[in-house]
């Protein structure tokens, strides 16, 4: 398992030599002599331009008549910053700019107290109004002032863009140094050793969020790309790549179709009829009330007969909740919502791929495959995102085919 980015970690399915330590990214730190002397003198620089590049906050009464900065101090910062040729340099001018002309603490502290002290007070609703606004107003940070205004210069809004990517860049670089990163290496022996101009496919077990904090933010394609270029400086040959998914939700979804259409006597969109008798025959009950009880603790799987009498209606059962349930039009799985807006492919359900407790109760065994066409996930991303439209493969689009005729019986 490799951690590849802000809050995200990666294990992957390929023999990988990782040194015990990632290099460290270049830029400024401390250390003594000339480099020193130089990391002191660009730190003080830094200091300077922020100092006169980001506005003061205009006193509320005073904030729609202040004028605006030189438009050359905002020049300057867009020159400073493009000057910056290291990763981690651009890194510690956001940094300070953050640390030192962010939010006024102090400010939202007095601010937040007055509203509460209106609020348990009998006043005029206009004099809560006026101070939410005054509240609201000193929540805004101090830089917001210098990006307003560099988005007016020429060119200014693309800066802005580029910041942003260069930002998420520094946060990835900043967690491969950090207790986050975790590289587990399996040490093969020579003799079982693939011969690296025969491995031509790259599995990624897992994708997913270690910091809660992440949540929301969209960095999927950025790290699967920084991936995928790592993997082939390695293993030249790689052209598939895909990932090994796990299915959360999937077993409570399908326990809430077997608890709705049991109390619904007599309907049955699930299995089709020879599947229902088989099941009864094997568990010595009707089928949708003893299969409630049986995948809710993944007894089943003790069971080959079961196993085997299972894998087609589930197989169909889970095709269909990753590719028709939909919660506001996108995918209802989160893991399959995140990779189709990274362009990937529903490619391909894998009957009883974790068979461990969690695997069993969380998703029936199942597990799939995401694939990805680097080619094709820049438009993927785009039909996804804008007509919600999911690229699936014909197994995928096969079984969906079956629920939806087995649906209408």
């Amino acid at each position: 398992m490799r951690g590849l980015g802000p809050g995200l970690a990666v294990r992957r399915l390929l023999p990988l030599r990782v040194p015990t330590r990632p290099p460290r990214p270049p830029g400024p730190r401390l250390s003594s002599g000339p480099a020193a002397a130089a990391a002191g003198a660009l730190e003080r620089a830094m200091d300077e331009l922020l100092r006169r590049a980001v506005p003061p906050t205009p006193a509320y009464e005073l904030r729609e008549k202040t004028p605006a900065p030189a438009e050359g101090q905002c020049a300057d910062f867009v020159s400073f910053y493009g000057g910056l040729a290291e990763v981690a340099q651009r890194a510690e001018l956001l940094g300070r700019l953050a640390q030192g002309f962010g939010v006024d603490h102090g400010q939202v502290a007095e601010q937040s107290a007055g509203v509460l002290q209106l609020r348990q007070q009998p006043r005029e609703a206009a004099v809560l109004l006026q101070a939410e606004d005054r509240l609201r107003y000193a929540l805004v940070p101090r830089y917001r002032g210098l990006f307003h205004h560099i988005s007016k210069l020429d060119g200014g809004v693309r800066f802005l863009v580029q910041l942003r990517a260069d930002l998420l860049e520094a946060q990835a670089l900043k967690l491969l140094e950090g207790p986050h990163v975790r590289a587990i290496v399996k040490e093969c022996p020579p003799s079982e050793t693939e011969e690296r101009n025969k491995i031509a496919a790259a599995i990624f077990y897992s994708i997913s969020l270690t910091q809660q904090g992440l949540q929301g933010v969209e960095l999927g394609t950025f790290l699967i790309k920084r991936v995928v270029k790592e993997l082939q400086k390695e293993f030249p040959h790689l052209g598939a790549f895909s990932s090994l998914s796990p299915i959360p939700g999937f077993t409570k979804w399908l326990l809430g179709l077997l608890n709705s259409q049991t109390k619904e006597h007599g309907r049955n969109e699930l299995f089709t009829d020879s599947e229902c008798k088989e099941i009864s025959e094997l568990t010595g009950g009707p089928a949708l009330e003893t299969l409630r009880g049986l995948l809710s603790s993944g007894e089943w799987a003790k069971s080959e007969a079961l196993v085997r009498a299972l894998q087609t209606p589930l197989t169909r059962l889970c095709a269909w909740y990753l590719y028709g349930e939909k919660h506001r039009g996108y995918a209802l799985n989160p893991v399959a919502n995140f990779h189709l807006q990274n362009g990937a492919v529903l490619w391909r359900i894998n009957w009883m791929a974790n068979s461990s407790l969690k695997g069993l109760t969380g998703s029936c065994g199942l597990m799939v495959n995401y694939r990805y066409y680097l080619e094709d996930t820049g438009p993927n991303s785009i039909a996804y995102l804008g007509s919600k439209s999911i690229k699936a493969s014909e197994q995928v689009l096969g079984l969906v085919a079956q629920y939806q005729k087995n649906s209408k019986l």
